[in-house]
């Protein structure tokens, strides 16, 4: 059942699982339930059409330079991306000295299985090509066609489905053919209320568009709301827990990340390249694949790395224009971007804007002669950089978010020593001609975010680190569990949002094991 919550007034709906927010986790989890046939209430406080502005948020770090980074709408943050998916790394999963606070409490082992049931969600074709070893031949011997050290760099694959999943058709079709399962929109999740001493999540206090409020009481509540809106949540709800359910040890909000992004230099191909694996190349009846490259593992541990990935952007001109890949960000990554008719045009204009998009999107066999190196990068887990509660209050009366995303030193100083092993260790004068100075980029004035908000409510194998446990139940509560990109603790190289759904397929299968049960 689908229901426009604004009509509501005082009413308390039950269920068996409350989930809050229908994005890549929240849709999943309600995805995966269905299949189980276990009833659930979906809520979500956007509307079934483009983002509504009923929750508002307050920057005061650096600027994210996006157009959007979220979405207010059935299907969340779906509803902007590209869908490109690739997994964790397993060194992302693993404690390294030289990047404080890493070390996740499951490993990559533990969350490969789910993987690949999100995949099946995704409808991904060849699960089996995330792995290189188990490419065909056929795709295998592109991957050599690329000129570089490879005693630096390792490839890694990355795949593209379509039509891209914006979980808000799936959800919608889900809820219609069944009265078990309802999802409620236009409706604001305002506190969640525990028993009197702290430890069960009694009822989740919801708002609408209208001003009014209404309960929902569960056996189990799982947040979904994203890195920057959980936190929200969870602050809000201080009747019993003070600082808020979860803060105990103060750390809700804290260690917000993302991947910081953009070109750091543009090469000339010696030779004109036709690599189509390192751009687009499209395999089976609906899906695409390319490959990024990372330092290898003990290059990493060797130089004191984080865990950055980059692609070889094909390009059509000499030279990088700032203003042109502005918009031509907000065209490729955002579905429904912030581009004037003025910067549109200005586009349209540029030759070499039109063919990369075009190449991007259709995967066309273009030669190119220079190449963008683009960079997703891992920002260092930085405490400072956070999600606290705003001065500015919401139409219910509540705190709004104050965002402060900072990076670290640390991140700057792993660009500048990335550059100098591109141009002196990693690509060969044989092979390259750099078509600038060292001086004409400056990264840290250049990147932008990715929207690939995590780590607010990061995931620990202790209280005193973390807010959630290993199988994502909020420390000290019994009922309490969080879905989305809050709980990562490391960020890595990708987008986040295979892993999140993969996060929800493994919670999924916990709520109904025998370990749960026994808890």
């Amino acid at each position: 059942m689908l229901v426009n919550g604004r009509f509501l007034n005082g009413e308390t709906l039950k269920t068996t699982t409350c989930i809050i927010g229908s994005g890549l986790g929240g849709g999943s989890l309600a995805l995966e339930l269905g299949k189980k046939k276990e009833g659930f209430i979906l809520i979500e406080a956007g509307s079934t059409l483009k983002g509504s502005d009923i929750i508002h948020s307050q920057n005061v770090g650096l600027d994210f330079k996006l157009s959007s980074t979220n979405s207010i709408e059935l299907g969340g943050t779906s509803n902007l991306w590209h869908g490109v998916l690739s997994m964790l790394d397993p060194m992302d999963f693993r404690k390294r000295s030289w990047i404080p606070h890493s070390g996740w409490p499951i490993q990559f082992e533990d969350l490969l299985p789910y993987y690949q049931q999100a995949a099946n969600l995704f409808k991904i074709e060849k699960f089996d090509y995330f792995f290189l070893d188990n490419l065909p031949d056929s795709i295998k011997e592109k991957l050599e066609d690329m000129p570089f050290s490879r005693n630096f760099l390792a490839n890694k694959t990355f795949q593209q489905p379509f039509p891209i999943m914006r979980m808000k058709d799936d959800v919608i079709r889900l809820v219609k053919k069944s009265d078990k399962f309802h999802c409620y929109y236009n409706s604001v999740a305002l506190e969640v209320i525990t028993s009197e001493d702290g430890t069960v999540v009694k009822k989740l206090r919801v708002g609408n568009s209208n001003g009014k409020f209404f309960n929902v009481e569960a056996n189990n509540f799982i947040l979904c709301a994203g890195a920057l809106e959980t936190p929200r949540l969870l602050l809000n709800s201080s009747k019993v827990w003070s600082n808020g359910i979860g803060n105990k040890k103060n750390l809700v909000g804290k260690f917000l990340m993302d991947h910081p992004m953009g070109n750091l230099l543009q090469v000339q191909f010696k030779e004109i390249q036709r690599s189509h694996i390192y751009s687009n190349l499209k395999y089976g009846l609906r899906t695409k694949i390319k490959s990024g490259l990372l330092l290898k593992e003990d290059m990493q541990e060797k130089l004191e790395l984080p865990n950055h990935s980059f692609y070889m952007r094909p390009s059509f001109a000499k030279g990088i224009n700032d203003e042109s890949e502005k918009i031509k960000l907000a065209l490729l990554t955002f579905r429904d971007g912030s581009v004037t008719f003025r910067d549109f045009t200005k586009v349209m204009t540029n030759l070499n804007v039109i063919l990369q998009i075009l190449a991007y999107r259709f995967s066309l066999k273009l030669n190119y002669r220079y190449s963008d190196l683009f960079f997703l990068t891992e920002q260092v887990p930085n405490i400072n950089s956070c999600v606290s509660l705003s001065h500015e209050k919401d139409m219910f009366g509540y705190p709004s978010s104050r965002i402060n995303w900072q990076l670290l030193q640390q991140d700057h100083d792993s660009m500048n020593v990335f550059y100098d092993l591109l141009r002196n260790s990693i690509l060969s004068e044989d092979d390259y001609i750099f078509t600038h100075g060292e001086d004409d980029f400056n990264w840290s004035e250049n990147f932008t975010s990715a929207a690939h908000h995590v780590g607010t409510t990061r995931m620990s194998d202790s209280i005193n680190t973390g807010v959630v446990d290993k199988n994502l139940k909020v420390f000290d509560i019994n009922n309490l569990y969080i879905c989305d990109g809050g709980v990562f603790t490391t960020s890595g190289n990708v987008n986040s949002g295979f892993t999140i759904s993969a996060l929800a397929c493994r919670l999924s299968e916990y709520l109904y094991s025998k370990e749960y049960k026994s808890g």
